[in-house]
């Protein structure tokens, strides 16, 4: 059975829905470049949660719509041949993490775009829960947090995260896609691909921040 997740940015001006087929996967990223991007985003006491971690939902990009506001998307890189993490430029809100290759159906889509009315208890009851926190250590940003475990080898995570992807080949799901042209393969928004001197700024600020 299928249901939908309503997306919106901070400010409201980028709209969408996801729409789920309880084929998705659940993850919180604890990497060093997830919080870089919070980072590079100016809003990493938001966008983290208490252990430092990102969650994201993994879906196939054709199962993402934007409805209103596709203008704001904005897309950066931390490296030439890394992924391409995009944004809404109107209130920095992060959108997902795609690829640089169009045809592979892979999205890391941020559950911070849930929308506004989206609390926990409704993401587990349209996702499931967390399946895996991976990537990690975890931060303990918030002494009164309990502690997590971060998977470093989670074979079943990996093999579902696997799964997901041949289905998605199969599917087509790649296509049509909210971050790349369909007759082109170009990126909606030109990447901004951060020069040498701005990652080690971003990774100062990531070993600094508590």
């Amino acid at each position: 059975m299928e249901t939908a997740l309503p997306l919106s940015c901070a400010c409201g001006q980028l709209r969408g829905r996801a729409r789920l087929v309880g084929r998705e996967l659940r993850l919180a990223c604890h990497c060093r470049d997830c919080q870089a991007f919070a980072h590079f985003l100016e809003r990493p006491d938001e966008l983290l949660d208490a252990h430092g971690a990102t969650e994201v939902v993994q879906l196939g990009p054709a199962r993402i719509e934007l409805t209103d506001g596709a203008e704001q998307l904005a897309c950066m890189q931390l490296s030439a041949s890394g992924l391409m993490r995009w944004y809404a430029s109107c209130c920095n809100t992060p959108v997902a993490n795609t690829m640089s290759n169009p045809g592979v159906p892979f999205t890391g889509l941020s559950l911070r775009l849930a929308g506004p009315d989206i609390d926990g208890p409704t993401l587990d009851q349209l996702l499931g829960p967390i399946r895996a926190r991976v990537n990690g250590p975890a931060r303990q940003r918030d002494p009164g947090a309990p502690p997590v475990k971060v998977d470093k080898l989670p074979l079943g995570t990996i093999l579902r995260s696997i799964q997901i992807l041949a289905g998605g080949w199969f599917r087509n799901e790649h296509t049509p896609s909210p971050f790349f042209d369909g007759t082109s393969g170009a990126p909606r928004a030109t990447p901004r691909v951060l020069s040498e001197d701005e990652r080690e700024q971003l990774r100062q600020r990531v070993e600094t921040w508590a």
